[in-house]
């Protein structure tokens, strides 16, 4: 079952995580939302501020990590939009292996990233992002979707535990 929520009302997401708690099989795809937040890691700042708070909680981002699934070069010409549907259609597809094995990275050329995120409560969802080669512009949302539970669990044993990093660092404590 795949369910569309409209990004731009925030009364939607109560009723988004009673059908999450509800439906462990249940599919979300939305556009990601945007907004900024400040962090000592660059890549957790930009998931951070893409995303806008946890699609799946709607809380912050304490126990939440995030792993690196896919690079995609957009060259000018060539294969970019075979590629580039191929790389969507894997990815729709939950075809997490074959998706693993785009690790394009050209300096001159933007780049589609797919990034996994794991909420605290357990459920994973995948996010795609534009990032310019030009270093002066913003990354840019294009996709995000919340998996299945089943999907969740497969994608998470294909991937090494120290492939998963926090998307929140808090500060250490001393006693």
């Amino acid at each position: 079952m795949k369910v569309l929520i409209p990004d731009d009302d925030r009364g939607h997401w109560e009723s988004l995580r009673r059908s999450l708690d509800q439906e462990s099989e249940l599919q979300i795809s939305g556009a990601a939302a945007d907004a900024e937040t400040a962090s000592h890691s660059v890549i957790a700042r930009e998931l951070r501020r893409i995303l806008d708070g946890c699609p799946i909680c709607d809380g912050g981002y304490r126990d939440h990590v995030y792993a690196l699934l896919a690079t995609l070069a957009i060259e000018k010409g060539g294969q970019t939009p075979a590629r580039l549907k191929q790389f969507y259609g894997l990815l729709r597809q939950y075809l997490w292996r074959e998706l693993l094995g785009f690790r394009d990275r050209n300096p001159g050329e933007d780049i589609v990233a797919a990034f996994a995120f794991r909420c605290a409560t357990g459920r994973v969802g995948v996010v795609t992002i534009l990032c310019p080669a030009n270093p002066d512009l913003p990354d840019n949302p294009l996709h995000y979707m919340i998996l299945p539970a089943q999907e969740g669990k497969n994608l998470l044993a294909l991937l090494h535990p120290q492939k998963w990093l926090p998307l929140r660092f808090l500060p250490l404590q001393l006693p």
